[in-house]
């Protein structure tokens, strides 16, 4: 009995002498948020010890630590990192030098919504190079109306792209429009239409504008072609992105004179910067020719894709008597003989010819030489004998409104014996 009274009286004694565990801090008090020069703060009432604060997703239950405050510190901290989200609330607690912590400490339900992103619908290259832009935005319900949160600073703008790409350039759009004309911008240029707040804003950007940078080129334009034969024409029409292929028809226009309307004789589709156009057009009469981009407007699901229209330079090409047939049949009569001149010209009208001889020196006009559908056949008296030259010579003519010029023959022989 006595050493078990010993034992008791020892265990007792040691419970006895065993120190309390230290006592939880008091819960912090008139936890409260509020917009402090643009950035959201939340401030509350202790008695000097450390706080952890954190952020509550209502609605889920979910809780993530935000940052801790030191104790002795200002009972203040910047809230900020928050989701897109229609309810949340933040907690503080009280933490001791122990490590215990208080009990739970609230603010109000606030909502973090950010602006719902702008949908673009339409965009137009107007003729002066601006970019008028078209959107809807869906507004934001407001779960928590009245929190001390609600009304953040809020923007809405369009961002220019240039050829440079780099960070861009904004350019600020009232709240609440839903159209905007940017002026013009060096191309290529893409737009994006945006909106924030001081929660920040989405990435899902949705539709943009992409204006195409289009060049025409042309080459290969003959100075001077006979009638009837072909102007060999080389279009090089090229845009920026490379990668762009112009989906409606490159034009090849002609004008007679350079006061006169464009007309097209030829449309040409399916081309890409690297596979340039080779086409031909009847030489009919003098003209400039050029080739034509009309605008191009392609809308899909992620881009509006709008090319200005291009022109390359004017190139001439005049046109001239193409004299398919120009001899003496036969070329070499004996003396007394009848030969044949034989002549035959496009264009295939009526026209007054001229027949000119070399005289060693110069030609000399020997006499006209009507061609009735463009065609003659003269009978000649070889009266001398030796070797002579000659050429025919036409007049200028006008044909549809388009002129061809005078033009003379390759010479030719006669010889008489």
């Amino acid at each position: 009995m006595r050493k078990t009274l010993a034992l008791t009286t020892a265990l007792l004694t040691t419970t006895l002498t065993t120190p309390a565990w230290a006592a939880a801090p008091d819960a912090p008090t008139d936890v409260a948020v509020a917009w402090v020069k643009g950035f959201a703060q939340v401030t509350w009432q202790d008695n000097g010890e450390a706080n952890v604060i954190e952020k509550e997703y209502v609605d889920t239950g979910v809780i993530f630590e935000v940052r801790t405050v030191a104790a002795g510190a200002a009972n203040k901290a910047f809230v900020d990192g928050l989701p897109n989200s229609d309810r949340i609330r933040i907690r503080v607690t009280s933490r001791n030098a122990e490590g215990e912590r208080s009990a739970v400490a609230t603010s109000v339900v606030f909502d973090a919504r950010r602006p719902n992103q702008p949908r673009v619908q339409d965009a137009d290259l107007l003729a002066d190079g601006s970019v008028r832009l078209s959107w809807t935005q869906e507004p934001v319900v407001d779960q928590t109306p009245g929190d001390p949160l609600d009304l953040p600073d809020e923007w809405l703008k369009i961002t220019a792209y240039g050829p440079d790409g780099g960070a861009g350039v904004d350019i600020a759009v009232p709240l609440g429009a839903t159209t905007f004309t940017v002026p013009p911008r060096p191309r290529p240029t893409s737009y994006r239409v945006w909106a924030g707040n001081t929660w920040g804003h989405d990435f899902n950007f949705g539709r943009r504008v992409e204006v195409i940078s289009a060049q025409a080129g042309i080459s290969g334009v003959a100075a001077q072609v006979p009638y009837g034969d072909s102007v060999q024409i080389y279009a090089s029409p090229t845009s920026s992105p490379r990668t762009m292929h112009y989906a409606s028809a490159v034009h090849l226009q002609a004008r007679p004179t350079s006061s006169a309307a464009w007309k097209t004789y030829g449309k040409f589709s399916g081309y890409s910067n690297d596979d340039p156009i080779q086409t031909w057009i009847g030489s009919l009469g003098g003209r400039q020719y050029r080739i034509w981009l009309p605008g191009l407007k392609k809308i899909n699901a992620n881009s509006i894709e709008l090319t200005p229209p291009a022109s390359s330079s004017a190139r001439s090409s005049r046109t001239i008597s193409n004299l398919i047939i120009t001899r003496f049949e036969s070329s070499r009569p004996k003396l007394g003989q009848i030969t044949k001149l034989n002549v035959r010209v496009l264009p295939a009208i009526a026209m007054n010819a001229a027949l000119h001889q070399w005289d060693g020196k110069r030609w000399r006009y020997i006499r006209a030489v009507p061609l009735k559908n463009g065609a003659a056949i003269v009978p000649i008296k070889a009266t001398r004998r030796g070797v002579t030259t000659w050429r025919i010579a036409t007049p200028p003519l006008k044909i549809n409104g388009l002129p061809v010029l005078a033009t003379t023959s390759k010479p030719f022989t006669l010889t008489i014996r």
